[in-house]
């Protein structure tokens, strides 16, 4: 690094006819690279579970590039793979929740790093990791899965390169697994999300169809509740099926798992029964009002409980998404 030399004269030279001195400045310091251990990481879990991974992967490329100086090459372009993921890391807002792309790219370039660094790893490293990545490829693939079954220790002792090829293959299946189960759980989620919008919005035009047209009734008003505007009665009863389908939710958001995934299906899956459960309930009354029903609602108060019925029945329409979601979330069941 160069140093820079600036000349000053002395009190005496600046006096009369002193000598110059030389004064030379120290070098300013280096500046070293941001560490990416130390990069601005979001709040939510899947950003903190891929820093972990990062952080973890930097370490194991640093300790192969030592042990063996020909992995340098290699060790840099994953390394330069792995710097891509750190741009998205402090991504947010709600276009890249709903895509998903920043949470599928960071994932995908963690799971071709790993099979990137097969290369890089001695035959006993591999027998060594082996129970590893078979215990992690069985979250996504059956038991008697072909890459699962396909090792053989006194061969794949004998031929390292038949070994990494068959640890390649393994990777590659279980990670291309994992990526289409992380998509299907997004598009369910988004959809389930969906679903939850036209609800409300459906509700919402409904308040307001029948504050503007008082004289159509949806529900006819109960004698005790004669004086009641038409939009303010429906409101309660909204409410009230509101009120059901919290309560009839419950179990359903208590006993979900949310499979490690960062789509929160179960907080997803309350929320839809929530925008369903006030339309379920609008809509059974006005069957029971119309006379399809052998029931008569003669109060305020028995109408409002007929609302909370059928808001908790609303685990009839939405019990297929939980199913879905169940199956979804479900480990992998081995054949044995």
């Amino acid at each position: 690094m160069s140093t820079v030399t600036t000349t000053r004269p002395t009190t005496a030279g600046r006096a009369g006819g002193g000598v110059l001195r030389d004064e030379t400045t120290a070098p300013a310091p280096r500046r070293r690279p941001p560490d990416p251990s130390t990069a601005a990481v979001g709040g939510t879990v899947w950003q903190v579970q891929v820093r972990t991974r990062l952080d973890d992967l930097q370490r194991q490329l640093r300790a192969l590039e030592s042990h063996d100086a020909a992995n340098a090459d290699r060790a840099a372009e994953l390394r330069q793979q792995l710097a891509g993921v750190e741009s998205v890391l402090g991504r947010g807002g709600v276009l890249e929740w709903l895509r998903g792309g920043s949470v599928e790219y960071a994932w995908r370039t963690v799971h071709a790093v790993e099979r990137g660094m097969v290369d890089l790893r001695t035959p006993q490293e591999l027998t060594g990791l082996l129970p590893a990545y078979q215990a992690s490829a069985a979250q996504f693939l059956k038991a008697d899965h072909p890459a699962r079954t396909a090792f053989d220790a006194t061969a794949d002792r004998a031929d390292p390169a038949l070994l990494r090829a068959k640890v390649q293959t393994l990777l590659l299946c279980y990670h291309r697994a994992s990526d289409e189960f992380h998509e299907s759980v997004r598009h369910l989620r988004n959809r389930m999300l969906g679903l939850s919008l036209v609800a409300l919005a459906v509700e919402t035009l409904m308040v307001l169809a029948q504050w503007r047209s008082p004289d159509v009734r949806l529900i006819e008003a109960p004698a005790d509740a004669a004086g009641v505007p038409a939009w303010r009665l429906l409101l309660f009863v909204l409410a009230a099926g509101a009120l059901g389908a919290f309560v009839s939710a419950l179990p359903t958001m208590i006993t979900s798992r949310s499979g490690g995934v960062p789509y929160k299906l179960p907080l997803q899956q309350g929320l839809l029964k929530l925008a369903v459960g006030p339309l379920v309930a609008v809509v059974g009354i006005m069957l029971v009002i119309g006379g399809l029903v052998e029931t008569t609602v003669g109060s305020t108060g028995a109408l409002l409980a007929l609302a909370v019925v059928f808001g908790a029945g609303q685990q009839a329409v939405t019990g297929y998404a939980d199913r879905k979601a169940a199956t979804l979330l479900s480990p992998v069941t081995p054949k044995d």
